[in-house]
């Protein structure tokens, strides 16, 4: 049951991704997105688009067994791309190349999820990588690995 992949989107706040999207993740164990993919969108006003939230993004998403694709979706400067109610003030023209440019990641999410929900039919993970099921320290060293002699 569940998702079997997650499109994480996310604004860029002080060069970091939406606390608003790393709380929400936060309140779920990692088993949740474990073995899956996600895409990652972000947004800003300025003009990379929320690069530097994606990058803070993918190693909390890695972390958590839910292995980001590479083809990532910025929207730069997005108060002057996209209307309130999601339409675009340039129109039909400017709609269809960001459709064509997200068409890229979702592909690859696509493709992505399709494998690992084939995987899952052939074994399931959580067997064979019990870490990702444990506590954040049963995942640790073993322990005594780090204590002084």
């Amino acid at each position: 049951g569940g998702a079997q992949a997650y499109v994480m989107v996310t604004p860029e706040y002080n060069h970091a991704p939406g606390p608003a999207l790393l709380n929400l993740i936060d309140h779920f164990g990692s088993s949740t997105f474990s073995f899956k993919p996600s895409l990652i969108v972000s947004y800003s006003q300025g003009q990379w688009g929320g690069t530097r939230a994606a990058a803070g993004l993918r190693p909390v998403l890695s972390e958590l067994g839910c292995l980001p694709v590479s083809a990532m979706i910025h929207v730069p400067a997005a108060h002057h791309l996209l209307r309130e109610d999601g339409s675009f003030y340039k129109g039909d023209a400017e709609e269809e190349r960001w459709r064509s440019y997200a068409a890229r990641g979702l592909a690859q999410l696509e493709w992505w999820g399709e494998a690992c929900t084939s995987q899952w039919e052939v074994a399931n993970p959580f067997q064979s990588s019990p870490a990702q099921t444990s506590t954040p320290e049963e995942r640790n060293a073993p322990p005594g690995s780090g204590e002084a002699q």
